[in-house]
């Protein structure tokens, strides 16, 4: 590499760490890309009248004891407030395509905390699904592979939202990092995140597009649930009260 090209190249990271997104995007920085999908992360599908059999949201499976939770967006599942959960929900690892090649799972059990439960609070939209294993009594980790979850996570990690828009088939990937919007949730500005990417992970410590293991510091949610614009998406912050849901749901799984 030259050095006019190591000068090009040091400016563009300079712009994707400081510069506000419309200024990003004029610069010419790749959107959100379409690639063949990761194995723990799925697409969810409903079977409502409203939503028959065409996912709407995202997730991740995550490595738990009991081997078969997905963490997605507490609003994609359940009614803020109420405490009822959607019926008939599925979830699909690795889905592209129209194709299903680890399987679908249904969903037995929705776990969320109870400030969004009783009381709707965006801070925490995040919710643990508990799934029933599939027709051969196999757990889906065991199937799909898990990543793993950060909790606590530091503002300014570099992190990459891999979801499945509701308008595709295939997944995209998005590499940004996590900033500081509130003192419960994370700002995460990456164009291109459409529709049907709630409750998609930002993972850590994996590199845009790949297939390897990572690990899930939010999920796209929270205020607007998850951002009214494709450019700008936002996440609960996975603190101590994540964690604790997380472990109830282990708990219940």
């Amino acid at each position: 590499m030259t050095l006019r090209s190591l000068a090009a190249a040091g400016a563009l990271l300079a712009l994707l760490l400081t510069a506000p997104q419309s200024q990003v995007a004029a610069a010419g920085v790749p959107d959100s890309t379409a690639f063949g999908g990761d194995s723990p992360v799925g697409a969810v599908f409903g079977a409502s009248a409203d939503m028959p059999d065409h996912h709407f949201c995202s997730g991740a499976v995550v490595d738990s004891p009991t081997r078969d939770i997905v963490v997605t967006a507490a609003h994609c599942v359940m009614a803020p407030g109420t405490g009822r959960a959607r019926g008939g929900l599925t979830f699909v690892p690795g889905y592209h395509d129209g194709a299903r090649p680890y399987g679908t799972w249904s969903v037995a059990t929705v776990v969320a905390d109870s400030d969004w439960t009783v009381q709707g609070s965006e801070d925490s939209d995040v919710a643990f699904l508990i799934l029933r294993p599939n027709a051969s009594g196999r757990r889906i980790q065991d199937v799909a592979g898990a990543e793993s979850l950060a909790f606590n996570p530091a503002p300014g990690s570099a992190a990459v939202a891999v979801g499945y828009p509701s308008r595709s088939d295939l997944p995209v990937f998005c590499s940004a990092h996590l900033r500081r919007f509130s003192a419960h949730q994370f700002e995460f500005d990456c164009p291109g995140l459409s529709g049907g990417t709630s409750g998609a992970p930002l993972l850590l410590g994996t590199s845009p597009g790949a297939r390897g293991r990572g690990a899930v510091a939010g999920v796209i949610g929270g205020y607007e649930q998850g951002g009214d614009s494709t450019d700008v998406s936002y996440s609960s912050y996975f603190g101590p009260a994540a964690a604790a849901v997380y472990r109830a749901a282990v708990s219940r799984g």
